[in-house]
């Protein structure tokens, strides 16, 4: 009896001792990470690489930054007909002030790294509502409501009051500007940024616009005659003193 007495103390103690160490390395855990910040890294801080790629047969460098769905490459054309030439190809739906993250990425690769980064004059953004899929709706979303809200729109006919209509989507799109995100990503790097040239404006009745829910949020009926969407050529020109 005394034996088994004896044992079972020993064990006891074990089991005490144990707890203690175990409670020690708790502890010691817990003032290792003190102070520090142990929660997910900020999305803004992850590092997303652009991809640099040549196309011989463009004659092209191609600037890719991508994340989750969204995928923006510039395509810098460093000689032939399309010299001085930067094509905007998105994928991406995000709203224009996340796409700016990515862009910016791209922006510095580009100036950094392209020889030819300074003679580049044309950003070709291509059509407002962009042909890859997913595509924003931002910028034409904000053309329709520019025009709407423009005393030299006709929303019966869909047409400018008294003027050309190339013109005048080009006027109204840098008078408001409905760009403005554009034009801080060039800031940085000692440039600015206006609309150019508009081609191909298309007009429909705002019913039949995607986000026609927002448009009649802001008075627009139904029948309203409206533009989203135009091929779009900016000037790019070294920022004034």
């Amino acid at each position: 009896m005394n034996i088994l007495f004896k044992i079972y103390r020993h064990l006891a103690s074990s089991a005490i001792l144990s707890a203690g160490i175990f409670l020690l390395i708790c502890s010691a855990a817990a003032i290792a990470h003190a102070g520090q910040d142990l929660s997910p890294p900020d999305p803004e801080y992850d590092a997303t690489p652009v991809t640099i790629e040549y196309s011989v047969l463009d004659k092209a460098t191609n600037y890719t930054a991508s994340s989750g769905d969204c995928s923006i490459t510039w395509i810098a054309y460093n000689s032939g007909p399309n010299q001085g030439v930067i094509k905007h190809s998105p994928r991406c739906a995000a709203p224009m002030a996340l796409q700016v993250s990515l862009l910016t990425k791209i922006c510095t690769a580009l100036f950094s790294h392209d020889k030819d980064a300074g003679a580049f004059r044309t950003l070709f953004w291509g059509g407002l509502e962009a042909e890859g899929k997913p595509a924003s709706q931002e910028l034409p979303l904000r053309l329709a409501l520019a025009a709407y809200r423009s005393p030299g729109w006709d929303v019966r006919k869909g047409k400018p009051r008294n003027r050309n209509i190339n013109g005048f989507i080009k006027e109204l799109a840098n008078g408001v500007p409905i760009y403005p995100e554009l034009q801080e990503l060039f800031r940085p790097f000692n440039r600015q940024i206006t609309l150019a040239t508009v081609e191909k404006v298309r007009v429909l009745e705002a019913e039949k616009l995607p986000f026609y829910s927002r448009l009649e949020q802001q008075g627009v009926k139904a029948t309203d005659r409206l533009p989203f969407d135009c091929m779009a050529w900016f000037s790019l020109s070294p920022l004034s003193p």
